[in-house]
């Protein structure tokens, strides 16, 4: 009787453990599909225009010594084929608020003087939806130009003291991010380069391997 007794306990044991098994099997399975079904219905992170892809067009106003009217798809020309002179487009996404692209100031001067004879560079500033980023037409206008105003970098820094030179080109006015949400902008300092087609060759964020000096040079050729 004794021995049945333990067998019995042993059979029941051995349920039990089989139970607990099938039970975890089966919540890990649950778990499994859950996080799976997050997976594939959480939205992609934005990328930017994709690499071969043509840029939109946007209408906004462009700052470069006054505000004016401007039209990207007035720079660019659709009928040029490869092999053809052109001029490249490279546009530069920017936030005023935002210390990675205040300390890229000097870069960006450098590119510039480097490009200018072949290539049109154009500085989008948009708006982060962040805290303390609340720029302005005039902020914009004082960050290139590196004048006197305390509103830089989320408040902390004075725009005249951004890095590299004045900025001489076109800065385009996105305040209402519409050019941003066009374009999939995935942060910022966030940059496109354009063959004179206006087809985006080089995306920053999708080939990262590549800094913006590397991607001028790659595509376009030695700067001067």
């Amino acid at each position: 009787m004794k021995t049945e007794s333990n067998n019995y306990r042993m059979l029941k044991n051995d349920e039990d453990a089989d139970a607990r098994m099938l039970a975890f099997f089966g919540i890990s399975g649950i778990l499994s599909v859950v996080a799976v079904s997050v997976l594939l219905l959480a939205p992609p992170a934005d990328l930017g225009v994709d690499e071969g892809k043509l840029a939109p067009n946007f209408v906004s106003q462009a700052y470069d010594t006054s505000w004016s009217s401007f039209e990207l798809y007035d720079h660019i020309d659709q009928t040029w084929t490869e092999g053809e002179e052109g001029e490249w487009v490279m546009l530069l996404f920017i936030d005023t608020d935002c210390s990675y692209c205040f300390n890229a100031g000097e870069e960006h001067s450098d590119m510039h003087s480097a490009y200018a004879s072949n290539v049109k560079f154009f500085t989008i500033a948009t708006e982060l939806q962040l805290p303390n980023h609340d720029s302005s037409k005039k902020e914009i206008v004082d960050y290139k130009e590196k004048n006197d105003n305390s509103g830089c970098k989320a408040d902390r820094t004075n725009c005249n003291q951004r890095p590299g030179d004045v900025h001489n080109w076109p800065y385009i006015d996105d305040l209402d991010r519409s050019i941003a949400d066009d374009y999939d902008l995935p942060g910022t300092p966030f940059y496109l380069l354009l063959s004179p087609d206006g087809i985006v060759q080089w995306n920053s964020q999708q080939s990262s391997d590549l800094d913006p000096f590397g991607a001028l040079q790659y595509h376009v050729g030695g700067g001067a």
